[in-house]
């Protein structure tokens, strides 16, 4: 903040020149004057005060006046203090006459909710998120609200640790999504502090332990997806005999076959290709030039071109005769619907393996078995094109020309099934040696 008094060049009939002061905050400027007048002589412009012996012509003494000029001056070094935006013009023409009149400032509480807002409004841009990435943001902002009337210096090591704490009891999350979370705040900390919203010194250090087990890969193996390619959905109402993983017997009947035959076709796409299901339902006939799927990738934007194999455009020469809205290659189902259906169609094909998954909630070690195809999704699709280009000894580097990652580390997980299905035929080469 600058603060500078000076005299007007006019003179009143009683030859005294009025009080001004110029004032500039996070680069606003204005100038007025305070309601003050004094003789040039009473002036000192070094000081920039009145001669304490002299007198206006209102009877108001240099001492006074120099008073009231220390109070503004005051007001305004809280009002700056405690300001975290560019004020206007107008903001700063109503600070002053509060000033001038005497009215005690208001000291603005720093509340953490006011400038996440803003700092969503930012980083939206400026990282351009998907409105996936948003809902993911905006479920964070329910559970700082839920903290309160929070402010950054309540935000030290204990309340990083209370707000750790309210994840795992409060919301019973696992410690994944709780360790999200806490990279989530950190990440909002570390633009406010680079904002000059809140002092580094207020914000704690401290790095909470999660206990953190990798979850399994869920993707399709080679049988599995060819099960799932060459099978034939049954009309709706169809009773159709099925079996868990253990041989026992139970009955489904079939719903929305037409909606399920489509999403079986939309998956096996994505696993002939990569494609994720954002560029999937995206992926227009234009986009396909020759053998070859041209693509800006919706999450990268990343253009990356996908050589089409055989299985990938028979898919295509499915719908080629049908008139799809928006010059389409595909029959777009939503992604929450689509999950649905691929779940039952993978049901109805049996692939019902089961698989446990391990994780940490609230202290305490929770284990879940279910079968296969209640844990599959969209992603799995992307998962097992990675999963059986590396086990078919594509070179990692191909894939991520396909797959458009431009992270090693993003791969490593997929290499480590690629090893763990080596040596599993390892042991299957050994046992034929033994007979």
């Amino acid at each position: 903040m600058k603060l500078f008094y000076y005299l007007a060049p006019d003179k009143s009939k009683k030859g005294e020149q009025r009080i001004r002061v110029a004032i500039t905050i996070n680069k606003t400027r204005y100038i007025s004057t305070v309601g003050m007048s004094v003789k040039e002589a009473d002036w000192n412009p070094d000081t920039q005060s009145v001669v304490a012996k002299s007198e206006n012509s209102k009877g108001i003494k240099g001492t006074e006046i120099n008073d009231r000029l220390s109070t503004i001056r005051k007001y305004f070094e809280a009002y700056e203090k405690d300001l975290a935006h560019r004020p206007t013009v107008e903001e700063l023409k109503k600070e002053l006459d509060n000033a001038i009149n005497g009215v005690v400032p208001v000291k603005k509480s720093k509340n953490v909710l006011k400038y996440f807002d803003q700092f969503l409004a930012e980083e939206k841009i400026d990282c351009q998120w998907s409105p996936g990435t948003m809902e993911c943001w905006n479920a964070f902002r329910k559970h700082l609200e839920a903290q309160g009337d929070l402010m950054f210096d309540q935000l030290n090591d204990e309340g990083i640790n209370a707000f750790v704490r309210y994840l795992r009891s409060s919301c019973g999350m696992g410690e994944n999504t709780v360790q999200k979370h806490y990279h989530n705040l950190r990440w909002f900390l570390n633009w406010a502090i680079r904002k000059g919203y809140a002092k580094e010194s207020q914000i704690g250090t401290v790095q909470p332990k999660f206990k953190i087990v990798a979850k399994p890969v869920i993707f399709l193996t080679r049988d599995e997806l060819l099960r799932l390619y060459n099978y034939e959905v049954p009309a709706n109402g169809t009773k159709v005999t099925l079996h868990t993983s253990d041989g026992e017997e139970y009955v489904k009947e079939v719903h929305d076959s037409a909606a399920l035959a489509k999403t079986r076709d939309l998956f096996c796409f994505c696993a002939f290709t990569s494609l994720r299901y954002s560029d999937m339902a995206a992926l227009k006939r234009t986009d396909i030039q020759g053998n070859t799927i041209y693509i800006t990738t919706q999450k990268t934007d990343e253009r990356i071109g996908i050589p089409l194999n055989n299985l990938a455009k028979a898919i295509l020469d499915r719908y080629k005769d049908t008139k799809i809205p928006g010059g389409l290659a595909l029959p777009v189902i939503s992604n929450q619907r689509m999950n649905e259906y691929l779940k039952q169609v993978c049901e109805l094909c049996e692939i019902n393996e089961p698989i446990t998954r391990v994780c940490f909630r609230g202290g305490k070690r929770e284990e879940e078995t279910k079968a296969k195809y209640d844990l599959m999704g969209t992603h799995a699709g992307r998962r097992t094109f990675i999963c059986f280009a590396l086990s078919q000894g594509i070179a990692p580097q191909i894939v991520m020309k396909w797959t458009g990652h431009s992270d090693y580390k993003a791969m490593l997980p997929y290499i480590d099934i690629e090893e763990q299905v080596k040596r599993e035929q390892m042991d299957v080469f050994e046992k034929g040696l033994n007979g």
